[in-house]
């Protein structure tokens, strides 16, 4: 059958449902996994899948397949990504596949991989899905477990808290499969916790589970206010991203979380922190004063991923909200363990989260911006961009072109997970945010003037 290329991306595989991925399109990639286990000598595998309407069937699909390819399947349902990574790290062979659409809207759906305790891309499977493979003369064993009361107990031995000052905290999972899952952890830690719309449905009927767009957190900041809450958290759709609110209703964008937490714990251990192209500078200022290693990568958690296993650092995270901790966790993306964290960090000190958040340097900057093309344009206005541009400052071409100024910086790559452009801006003050900003649109209209410069 016909396969529409596209959906194997750098990071994982993501399509439209049925249209780009379906049952059949899952029954090949399933071959494809199970040749990558066969190279890799791994005989059992994790699935799990997040709350979107079509992930009962294709798991069903996904399952049964790997089962036929004689891979014994460890199925542990309706669970967030990090459940799913961490289901396959307490597992033999380190492996497990996730049915997820993550932050895309409600009608894709896609997949996300580790194999032997490393990230696979989506092109790296589209490659082996050429390949042939006969079905198992005997089909491999599928096991349903439930990993939720594991992790749990995990996390609360893990995470300790000051319990003399018990943490208010309000969590938007946003009807995605956080769900299934925050509710007990945060109330588990001993918080008391206010559910906003924590009910799984794919539909998504109060607003889109991605914290990384600043609209989708109006909710989560009037019930923080509405409650007098110590912060807010919430979720993207398959749990493994995190939002911010203070106390003060102020929403904390990643690379400040990021300061917060590399100071906490390059305070009692010295070791590395990797961080994404869309991150402040000052972050990587911060990480350096406090006698740490900063090491900028490329954004996406495949890329995160294997720096984490270059590195080895105690922590890493992106502008996404993608946040992996490597000092006493597992070095995956986890949103609701990234949570906690906060939350530890706001109970043994004993402050609030804004008056934490305004220990550090306020920051004059833009979220991440996104205008709309197509997947077959983006990477090559991104490389015309960089070869045309004629802005004068110190180029950085790891993941797209992020030009460092004395008074700021500014980025545009290409998304590798939607048909959009990227740009993040930051200044040293309000004015130079703006002549940043302008510059780089200014730039790109001049050289691309077919592109409809429509920021979102």
């Amino acid at each position: 059958m016909e396969i529409t290329k596209s959906i194997f991306r750098e990071y994982d595989i993501r399509g439209i449902y049925p249209k780009q991925i379906n049952e059949s399109v899952i029954e090949q990639i399933a071959k494809a996994i199970s040749i990558k286990c066969d190279n890799e000598k791994v005989s059992e595998i994790c699935i799990g899948r997040d709350g979107r309407l079509s992930g009962k069937s294709l798991i069903d699909s996904l399952s049964t397949s790997l089962s036929q390819y004689g891979l014994n399947v460890i199925n542990i349902g309706l669970v967030t990504t990090p459940l799913l990574y961490f289901a396959a790290k307490k597992n033999a062979y380190k492996s497990g596949v996730m049915i997820t659409g993550s932050h895309n809207p409600k009608e894709y759906n896609g997949v996300k991989l580790v194999i032997n305790d490393n990230p696979v891309s989506g092109n790296e499977i589209l490659k082996l899905i050429k390949k042939d493979k006969s079905k198992a003369k005997d089909a491999g064993e599928i096991i349903h477990i439930d990993i939720k009361e594991k992790y749990l107990q995990e996390v609360k031995e893990n995470i300790k808290l000051n319990l003399n000052e018990k943490i208010k905290v309000v969590i938007d999972c946003g009807n995605g499969a956080a769900g299934c899952i925050a509710p007990q952890l945060f109330n588990s830690i001993g918080c008391e916790v206010v559910e906003l719309f924590s009910e799984v449905d794919g539909n998504f009927p109060n607003h889109h589970p991605d914290p990384g767009n600043i609209e989708n957190l109006n909710d989560l900041i009037l019930k923080v206010k509405e409650t007098n809450a110590d912060l807010g958290l919430a979720f993207d759709g398959d749990g493994d991203r995190i939002g911010l609110v203070t106390d003060q209703g102020e929403i904390v964008f990643p690379d400040k979380i990021m300061m917060i937490l590399s100071e906490d714990i390059l305070s009692s251990n010295k070791g590395s922190v990797i961080f994404d192209v869309k991150c402040s500078n000052a972050l990587s200022n911060i990480i350096s004063e406090l006698g740490g290693n900063p090491i900028m990568f490329p954004t996406g958690h495949f890329h995160i991923k294997n720096g984490i296993k270059k590195h080895n650092p105690l922590l890493a995270g992106e502008m996404s909200g993608h946040i992996f901790f490597n000092d006493k966790w597992y070095g995956f993306d986890d949103g609701h363990y990234s949570g906690a964290r906060i939350i530890e960090i706001i109970s043994n000190k004993g402050k609030s989260i804004s008056s934490i958040n305004n220990e550090f340097p306020q920051l004059f900057s833009t979220p991440e911006l996104n205008i709309n093309v197509t997947d077959e344009s983006k990477f090559n206005i991104v490389k015309e961009f960089s070869e045309k541009c004629s802005l004068k400052g110190d180029k950085v071409t790891i993941d797209g072109l992020r030009i460092n100024f004395k008074n700021g910086w500014g980025l545009l790559r290409a998304s590798n997970t939607t048909p959009k452009l990227v740009l993040r801006f930051e200044g040293n003050s309000p004015y130079d945010l703006d002549e940043i900003k302008n510059g780089f649109i200014n730039e790109l209209s001049r050289i691309c003037p077919d592109i409809d410069i429509n920021l979102d």
